[in-house]
C-alpha cells in the first residue's frame, strides 16, 4: 500500500513539473522546475528524465528543457473530446473579433473553476492563468456564475471548503460574495473589477444547456481602455454570444 501511495504521489510530481511550462515560460532548467515544484533539483532530474523518456519534453542548449510536439498532440486530443469548446469555438472568436479583446470560456472541472478554452485578441495581454489551469475558487464574475448554478445551501458549503484550504478569500467577504451570487444569477450576467488580476475588468455571462448552467464566457479586459460605454458594450456583446452558445448546446 506504502509503495503504491509512494507511485501515485510520484507521478503526481511529475504531472505538475509538466504543467510548470506556460507560454510566459516555454522553456526551463531543472532547477528552476525544481524551484516551482518546491523539491529537490535531484528530484526535478529524476521527473525531467521520466518526461524527456517518455517524449514529452526534450532538452534544448545548455541544460534548459522545452515540451514537444506530442503534448501538442495531447492538447488537439482533448478539444475534439471536448464539444462544448467546439460548439463554443466560432462564437468566442466572433466575439473576441468584435469587442478585440481575449475571451475565456471558464468551467467546474471537479470542483474547481478552470478556464478550458481562450481566445486571444491580435492585442493581448498577461493573464494570472493560462488554459487548463484552477482560476482562483472564490474571485470573478464567472465563478460567481459557476456557484450560482448550486442550491443554496451547496453555495455556501463551496465557499466554506474553499476557505478551509486556505484559498484567497472573496474580495468583499464571505456574505458579501454570497450575495453578490445570488444577484449574479437573478440578472442573468455578472462583472469584476481587479479581483484576479490587477487592472482587469471583465464581464461574464452563463452558458446553459436548457436550465443547467455547463460554463461561463468572459471576456477581461485592460481597465485603461474602458470607459463607461465601452464596458455597457462588451457586457452586451457577451451576453449575446453566451446565448448563441447556449441556443447552439441545445439545438
Amino acid at each position: 500500500m506504502a509503495a503504491s501511495k509512494a507511485g501515485a504521489d510520484s507521478g503526481r510530481r511529475a504531472l505538475e513539473l509538466l504543467f510548470a511550462f506556460t507560454e510566459q515560460r516555454p522553456v526551463a532548467s531543472v532547477r528552476q522546475l525544481a524551484e516551482d515544484l518546491g523539491i529537490p533539483v535531484p528530484t526535478a532530474h529524476r521527473y525531467v528524465a521520466l518526461l524527456r523518456d517518455m517524449g514529452l519534453i526534450e532538452e534544448r542548449e545548455r541544460g534548459q528543457y522545452h515540451l514537444t510536439m506530442r503534448v501538442a498532440a495531447l492538447s488537439r486530443a482533448a478539444r475534439q473530446a471536448t464539444p462544448l469548446v467546439h460548439i463554443a469555438e466560432p462564437y468566442m472568436r466572433e466575439l473576441s473579433e468584435q469587442i478585440e479583446e481575449t475571451v475565456l470560456l471558464v468551467r467546474m472541472v471537479h470542483g474547481l473553476p478552470v478556464c478550458i478554452h481562450r481566445v486571444e485578441t491580435l492585442r493581448p495581454f498577461r493573464l494570472s492563468f493560462e488554459t487548463g489551469q484552477n482560476m482562483p475558487p472564490l474571485r470573478g464574475a464567472s465563478v460567481r456564475l459557476l456557484i450560482g448554478s448550486l442550491p443554496e445551501t451547496e453555495r455556501e458549503r463551496y465557499v466554506d471548503q474553499a476557505l478551509a484550504t486556505g484559498t484567497p478569500p472573496p474580495v468583499h467577504g464571505r456574505e458579501t460574495f454570497l450575495d453578490e451570487i445570488r444577484r449574479a444569477v437573478e440578472q442573468g450576467w455578472d462583472v469584476s473589477q481587479e479581483e484576479i488580476d490587477e487592472g482587469v475588468w471583465a464581464a461574464s455571462a452563463p452558458i446553459k444547456e436548457g436550465t443547467l448552467t455547463r460554463a461561463a464566457l468572459s471576456a477581461p479586459c485592460p481597465a485603461f481602455r474602458l470607459d463607461d460605454a465601452r464596458r455597457a458594450a462588451v457586457l452586451d456583446q457577451v451576453r449575446k454570444a453566451a446565448d448563441r452558445i447556449s441556443q447552439a448546446l441545445t439545438s
